[in-house]
């Protein structure tokens, strides 16, 4: 299962990447809000994000536009660590940035995340290795050509019900990204 959403991963990458206007890479890492049945959760992530051609939005204050994200991370839950595989569409709102000042955006996705082991925490694992993953965020870009990113995202991790007992994870992260 693990190696199919590998290659699934590569196959996208090497799709979004034919097409892509520009791509950056991304480092997360994340602090869990404490469940009643985990300890404590941290995430640390590096994944690649591009923009997308599809753009629904554009006006002189700003623009509404795509992304894909695409990476892998390892969650530390309790006293275990579970590997991660991810890609998630986004929608993000960019603000008109001044001349050479910051540019401020807002992000929302929508994702699967397929992890290694679903017994993160010692009490109330996850029932699927497969989750979906929700994020909203707020972030700026800044620096020359503004090629850089801050991002403070809360995500959300869940199978929809897929299989029950469905606990979820929630998280705080802090990603930066930089174009290359």
């Amino acid at each position: 299962m693990l190696a199919l959403g590998i290659r699934f991963c590569l196959i996208c990458i090497l799709l979004a990447a034919a097409d892509a206007k520009a791509f950056e890479w991304q480092v997360s890492a994340g602090q869990g809000i404490q469940p009643k049945h985990v300890e404590q959760h941290h995430l640390f992530r590096v994944a690649w994000r591009t923009d997308l051609p599809w753009s629904w939005y554009e006006s002189k204050t700003g623009k509404l536009s795509t992304g894909l994200a695409m990476g892998a991370g390892f969650w530390r839950g309790d006293s275990r660590n579970t590997g991660e595989l991810f890609i998630t569409p986004e929608l993000r709102y960019e603000w008109t940035p001044e001349e050479e000042g910051l540019q401020w955006f807002v992000e929302a996705g929508l994702g699967g995340h397929l992890f290694s082991r679903t017994d993160y925490a010692k009490r109330g694992p996850f029932s699927t290795a497969f989750q979906f993953g929700e994020q909203l965020g707020a972030g700026v870009r800044f620096g020359e050509r503004r090629s850089q990113d801050l991002t403070l995202l809360y995500q959300h991790h869940s199978n929809s019900d897929i299989k029950t007992p469905n606990y979820g994870a929630d998280f705080f992260v802090l990603r930066y990204g930089f174009k290359m």
